[in-house]
């Protein structure tokens, strides 16, 4: 069955109208009472937050109370504690070398190819050994230059013959020094 509209043109573009601006009151309603809950939840949760505050303030308030009449002598001992493990904690990183840039240093030294399998510092002696592997001896060699070339870095390098002994797939390592600067 077919519906056939019979009213004039202009009633039926009112009757259109009509319902858009149905449809457009219930967007703006849906939007305002949405609008409502996100304000009611952001003044909920700022009570919420000024009320924690408070307590926060009121607890701060009477630790600093009773630290400052001497009541507490076991929280003046807990603080000095602490106070003294940061200042340990402080003075040896302070004189812990700073390995970080030895590795930024190292890490462009290596050929595109050559996989360095272990890295390991040796702190007493400033010593790096390092083993590898390489898919040919041309870069085993590169890999020995571009340590040796790095002498601002690096130095004495202990670069043993069996590293290019074979020329293809070689297990290689090296052992060489850290100049003091880098370690600073």
């Amino acid at each position: 069955m077919k519906e056939i509209n019979l009213l004039p043109k202009q009633k039926q573009q009112e009757i259109s109208l009509q319902a858009v601006l149905r449809d457009l009151y219930r967007i703006v309603a849906l939007s305002v009472l949405s609008f409502a809950v996100v304000i009611l939840t952001l003044l909920g949760a700022k009570l919420y937050l000024q009320r924690q505050l408070g307590l926060y303030q009121e607890r701060v308030a009477l630790l600093k109370s009773q630290v400052s009449r001497g009541e507490n002598s076991e929280v003046r001992k807990q603080i000095t504690d602490l106070n003294n493990r940061i200042g340990d904690y402080y003075d040896l990183s302070e004189s812990t070398p700073k390995w970080s840039r030895v590795l930024k240093a190292f890490a462009v030294l290596p050929p595109q190819g050559v996989k360095i399998k272990s890295f390991v510092l040796n702190l007493g002696q400033k010593s790096i050994q390092i083993t590898g592997f390489s898919p040919t001896r041309e870069k085993v060699i590169e890999t020995y230059n571009s340590i040796l070339a790095d002498s601002k870095d690096f130095y004495n390098i202990d670069y043993p013959l069996e590293n290019v002994a074979k020329a293809t797939d070689i297990d290689f390592h090296f052992t060489f020094y850290v100049n003091d600067d880098l370690l600073k």
